[in-house]
Formats: C-alpha cells, sequence, structure tokens
C-alpha cells in the first residue's frame, strides 16, 4: 500500500467518524436527556466547519480540525458530570470526539507533506 493510499483511506476514516460525531449530537435533544436546541447548536456548528478541507484532503485543515472539537468536548463533559438522564449520549459523543481526534491525528501523520 503507498503512502497515497494510507492517506485516502485514513482521511475517509476521519470523514465518517466525524459524521458519527455529528450524528450523535444532532440526537441529543431527541434522546430525552434535556439538553437543548441551544447547547446542541452550540457543540454541532463548529464540527461543519472543517468539512470542505477534510473532504478535499487538505493538509492545513487536518492541523486545525481537532479545535473545533472542543465546544463538543466540553459540552459533552459537563452532561455526564451534572446531568444524569443525558448520560448514556454525552458518553457515546465523547467516545466518537476522542476517536475523531486522535483519528485526525493519525491522518495528519500519514498524510503527504506539502511544505
Amino acid at each position: 500500500m503507498t503512502i497515497n493510499e494510507r492517506a485516502a483511506r485514513t482521511r475517509r476514516f476521519v470523514i465518517g467518524l466525524w459524521m458519527l460525531l455529528v450524528v450523535s449530537i444532532v440526537v441529543w435533544p431527541f434522546t430525552g436527556g434535556g439538553i437543548g436546541l441551544a447547547t446542541t447548536a452550540i457543540a454541532l456548528l463548529p464540527l461543519f466547519l472543517p468539512l470542505p478541507g477534510l473532504v478535499h484532503g487538505e493538509r492545513r485543515t487536518l492541523r486545525w480540525s481537532p479545535l473545533t472539537l472542543a465546544p463538543a468536548l466540553a459540552l459533552a463533559l459537563t452532561e455526564i458530570l451534572v446531568n444524569a438522564p443525558a448520560r448514556t449520549p454525552a458518553i457515546l459523543t465523547l467516545a466518537l470526539i476522542l476517536a475523531a481526534f486522535a483519528a485526525t491525528i493519525a491522518a495528519l501523520r500519514v498524510s503527504p507533506r506539502s511544505d
């Protein structure tokens, strides 16, 4: 397997995890845990910023995209600690956030350097 094939496969994995993370946050208000639409929007909207760059395979986007995970991370941790009915979806979201972060770093490591 060449470097480009490995980078493309890892990038597809990152995009898949990113989409799973988006879906897990979208269902927050519908799980009955008391997570409102405003909280969901704050966690969700930053995740759309890196998607065009991830789809195009831009290395620069891989560098800054983990920063967009911060609002979802903070809100998922808060919901885990203080909102017992929302713990299950928040734990799932937290696991997906950590997986997306690790996959993004892995994709950055295997992507060919352009600079």
